[in-house]
């Protein structure tokens, strides 16, 4: 009676030991595709920014990474073409050479 006690304190701490490291490898697989994400999304952020430069200084025909889109005088929606893909509303004020940021989304698909 008493190795049977014994074993199935033996089986349940191995048990235990096995649920933990796999536990910590999920663990190592988040923080890492985590990690990947926010890399993704600061590049797609530069890209936004860069495009919002060229767009300033009137070369927005000529971005082969974003999308310009003008839906009234002075907004404009730009889009980079790359995944995580983001979006983003602004206001082009020429006459300072002012352009406003109004709104930013994460276009899902």
């Amino acid at each position: 009676m008493i190795i049977a006690w014994i074993l199935s304190i033996v089986f349940s701490f191995s048990s235990l030991i096995l649920y933990l490291e796999r536990m910590n490898v999920l663990e190592l697989i988040h923080i890492h595709t985590q990690s990947q994400m926010q890399e993704s999304f600061v590049q797609a952020e530069q890209m936004i920014l860069d495009c919002q430069t060229d767009l300033l200084l009137g070369m927005d025909e000529h971005h082969p990474n974003c999308d310009f889109h003008s839906p009234q005088k002075n907004y404009w929606l730009i889009s980079n073409l790359e995944k995580p893909q983001i979006e983003v509303l602004v206001l082009v004020d020429s006459q300072q050479g002012v352009l406003t940021r109004l709104n930013w989304r994460q276009v899902v698909d």
